[in-house]
C-alpha cells in the first residue's frame, strides 16, 4: 500500500512540475508574442488554478489607431495543457475600446471552439500588422459584449465566423438604450439577425466595408436582406444601401456637427415611420431627400422632399366623404378605409415636438388634394387643413375644404364651410340644368 501511494504521489508530483514548466513556458511564449507585435502591457499575471493568463493595462495599435483594455484575461483549457496543444476556453476583455472613440467596451466575452495558442498567436500577429489573415478553416465563437458612451448603452450577443475577409454572425441579438429618447418617445432599439456579414470591399479603387444581412429585426420591424457599404472618413461617414425589394438609399453623416443628409428611392416608407413610432398617415413606395441635426444621439430638427407613387392615405376614406354630396363615376372598391392616390409630394420638416407636412400634393385619376398639416408628435394628434378638387371636366370648378383633426390613427373631419358647399352645388344643379 505504501509503495502504491508513493507511485501515486510521485505521479502527481510529475504532473504538477509538468503544468507548472507548461504554465511558464507559456509565460514566456506570450512575453516574446507581446514584443514581436508591439503590444503595451504593465502586468501579467498567472495562475495554475484556474488556469489562466491575466494580462493589465494592455495597448496595441492597428492601422493607426490604438486600442486599450484595462484587463485581458486568458482562460485556458486544463487538459490541453498537459498534452501540450494548448487550447483556449474563454477570452475575456474589460474596459477598453478604440482610444479617440467615444465609445468604451465595459465587457466583452469570447467563446471559442477549438482555438488553439498558436491559431492565436497568428491571429493577432496578422491583425497587429494588418497582414492577410490566410486561415485555414473559419474560427467559430460564440460571444457577448457590453458597451456605452456618454449617452447610451448597447449590449449584444450571438455567434461568429472569424473568416479571411471579415466576420459572419449567426443568431444575433441586442438593445441599443439611449438616456434621452432619440425623437417622439424613442428610448431603445431592440434588434435580432438571423445571419450576417462583415467585410472589406474595394469598388471604383475606393476602400468599403460592408455589412450584408438576412432577416434583420429592429423593434419587430422587418428588413429581410440588405447590403450597406461604409465610408470612413476623418470628419465623414458615407455610405450607400441596397434593401432589395425594400429600396435604396445614399447617406452621409458629419462628425464635427452631427449632421445627416440621406437620400432613398423605393423605400417602405411606412416601415421607417414604425421604426420611430410615427403614425403612417401614408404609405408606398417612396422616393426622398433631406437632412437632420442631432444633439447627443437626439433628433432636433430635419428637413426632407418626398414623393410617393402608387400609395395609399391611411384610415382616410376620401371617396365617402365626395360621394356624399356628387354623384360622381367611381369603381367601388375604391370607397374603402383607405384612399388610394397615384402620386403625393410633400415637404416634412420637424422638431422635437412636431412635424410639419408642407406644400402637400395628393392627385388620383378622380381628384387632387392639396394643403398642409401639423402631427403632434408625443400626443399623436394630427391637425390638417385642406382643399380637394375632382378632375371630371364637369366638377372642375368644384372646391370642398376639409379639416382632419385628432387622433393620426382615427382621424376626424369637418367640411370647411357648409355654405360654401351648397352654394357650389347649387351652382353646379344650375350649370346642368342649363
Amino acid at each position: 500500500m505504501k509503495k502504491k501511494a508513493l507511485v501515486l504521489i510521485s505521479i502527481l508530483l510529475a504532473g504538477l512540475c509538468f503544468l507548472f514548466w507548461q504554465k511558464s513556458h507559456l509565460n514566456t511564449q506570450l512575453s516574446t508574442y507581446l514584443a514581436e507585435n508591439r503590444i503595451q502591457v504593465v502586468e501579467v499575471e498567472s495562475h495554475l488554478f484556474p488556469t489562466q493568463l491575466s494580462l493589465h493595462q494592455v495597448q496595441f495599435q492597428q492601422n493607426g489607431r490604438w486600442f486599450f483594455f484595462e484587463k485581458i484575461v486568458l482562460d485556458v483549457n486544463m487538459k490541453t495543457l498537459l498534452s501540450g496543444d494548448i487550447q483556449l476556453n474563454e477570452i475575456q476583455l474589460y474596459n477598453g475600446g478604440l482610444a479617440d472613440s467615444q465609445w468604451k467596451i465595459l465587457n466583452l466575452n469570447l467563446k471559442p471552439i477549438e482555438l488553439s495558442w498558436q491559431y492565436i498567436s497568428h491571429l493577432f500577429t496578422a491583425l497587429s500588422q494588418d497582414i492577410p489573415l490566410n486561415l485555414e478553416s473559419p474560427v467559430q465563437m460564440a460571444f457577448s459584449v457590453n458597451m456605452q458612451n456618454l449617452v447610451s448603452q448597447m449590449n449584444v450577443q450571438g455567434k461568429f465566423q472569424l473568416l479571411n475577409n471579415g466576420l459572419r454572425f449567426n443568431q444575433l441579438s441586442g438593445q441599443w438604450r439611449f438616456e434621452h429618447p432619440i425623437y417622439g418617445d424613442m428610448d431603445k432599439m431592440v434588434f435580432r439577425l438571423k445571419q450576417g456579414n462583415l467585410y472589406n470591399e474595394i469598388q471604383d479603387y475606393k476602400h468599403y466595408y460592408g455589412v450584408s444581412f438576412d432577416d434583420f429585426f429592429i423593434n419587430e420591424i422587418p428588413f429581410q436582406q440588405g447590403k450597406i457599404l461604409i465610408d470612413f472618413q476623418p470628419h465623414l461617414i458615407k455610405g450607400k444601401g441596397d434593401f432589395l425589394s425594400q429600396g435604396s438609399l445614399d447617406f452621409e453623416f458629419s462628425r464635427t456637427q452631427p449632421h445627416l443628409q440621406v437620400s432613398a428611392q423605393n423605400i417602405a416608407l411606412e416601415q421607417w415611420l414604425a421604426l420611430f413610432k410615427l403614425p403612417a398617415l401614408v404609405i408606398g413606395k417612396t422616393n426622398l431627400n433631406g437632412e437632420m441635426y442631432f444633439s447627443d444621439l437626439q433628433i432636433d430638427k430635419g428637413r426632407f422632399n418626398l414623393e410617393v407613387m402608387n400609395g395609399k392615405m391611411k384610415n382616410i376614406n376620401l371617396f365617402s366623404i365626395i360621394t356624399r354630396d356628387l354623384p360622381i363615376n367611381y369603381e367601388q372598391q375604391n370607397v374603402q378605409n383607405d384612399s388610394p392616390f397615384e402620386q403625393l409630394t410633400a415637404t416634412l420638416s420637424w422638431d422635437k415636438q412636431k412635424m410639419q407636412w408642407q406644400d402637400l400634393q395628393l392627385r388620383d385619376r378622380y381628384f387632387q388634394l392639396t394643403g398642409q398639416g401639423i402631427i403632434e408628435q408625443n400626443k399623436q394628434q394630427c391637425d390638417f387643413l385642406v382643399t380637394l378638387n375632382l378632375r371630371e371636366k364637369k366638377y372642375q370648378n368644384f372646391r370642398l375644404p376639409l379639416h382632419f383633426f385628432g387622433d393620426c390613427h382615427s382621424p376626424q373631419y369637418q367640411i370647411g364651410s357648409p355654405k360654401e358647399l351648397k352654394k357650389q352645388l347649387k351652382d353646379l344643379l344650375k350649370q346642368h340644368f342649363h
